[in-house]
């Protein structure tokens, strides 16, 4: 890859951490993996090993690590002042269960899933949704489309697996290969086939020792981290007896790994 594109893709791969979060803000990550956001407080996951998903087993740090499932949050309504779904959307079967739980909890947030075409040409078994988001002239909307099939095209993904590794297509601008979506309030969407039931057996947990990161993306993620996590401390000792004033966000029994 040419050095330029390189460093567009190393920039480009910084949007996690550049979200237009208000400061002071309670941030809620969903499906936040063996990578989170820094700048998340809470993380969700429904599970510590990489089982549908590319990289490590789940690394604790500062944070409470919930373990639960998108659909059904375990949290008060607008516990949240912001929540994160970064690349989980696409892995739901019930993408409307989904999108009503990330409403409920936060008052604003950012969902990416894979771009549409990219979900198309390039599938991930494991993903069961394609997802767009398109203005129609009344604001974006997010445009959801369940996949009948983990691959629905073999032939296309076939030849455009050839066009990638032929280099053909190495200085795509990295924004088209996600949907990039900012909400506030609530989520404007639609499924187009509700009538798809988008279900098929999870792939078991592999890949521990893979990671999709470069090295030069790892180091700024640590780097990342390590600020927030200082700022997280720096927060909590200012704000030393409010803590216990504030209503806990947990809405009942949850599985939490301190």
């Amino acid at each position: 890859m040419h050095p330029i594109v390189r460093l567009r893709h190393t920039i480009f791969a910084g949007r996690k951490v550049m979200l237009p979060i208000p400061k002071g803000a309670r941030v809620l990550e969903v499906g936040a993996g063996d990578s989170p956001s820094p700048r998340a407080d809470v993380l969700v996951d429904f599970a510590l090993e990489p089982r549908e998903r590319w990289g490590g087993k789940i690394e604790r740090d500062d944070r409470p690590l919930v373990l639960a499932r998108g659909e059904a949050l375990p949290f008060r309504d607008k516990s949240f002042d912001y929540v994160i779904a970064f690349h989980v959307l696409e892995h739901s079967e019930q993408p409307e269960m989904f999108l009503s739980e990330l409403q409920r909890v936060a008052s604003a947030g950012y969902i990416e899933t894979p771009s549409f075409w990219s979900e198309r040409v390039l599938p991930f078994t494991v993903h069961r949704s394609e997802v767009a988001a398109i203005d129609d002239g009344r604001g974006p909307m997010l445009i959801i489309r369940k996949k009948p099939a983990p691959v629905c095209d073999p032939l296309l993904m076939r030849a455009f697996k050839q066009k990638m590794n032929e280099g053909a297509l190495a200085a795509i601008n990295p924004e088209a290969w996600v949907t990039r979506f900012h909400w506030k309030d609530q989520i404007p969407y639609t499924v187009v086939n509700t009538e798809v039931e988008s279900v098929w057996p999870v792939e078991p947990a592999s890949h521990d020792d893979f990671n999709p990161r470069t090295r030069v993306r790892r180091i700024l993620i640590a780097a990342a981290s390590t600020l927030f996590a200082l700022r997280r401390r720096l927060r909590g000792v200012s704000k030393v007896g409010a803590t216990s004033r504030r209503r806990d966000p947990l809405a009942g029994p949850a599985h939490t790994i301190d």
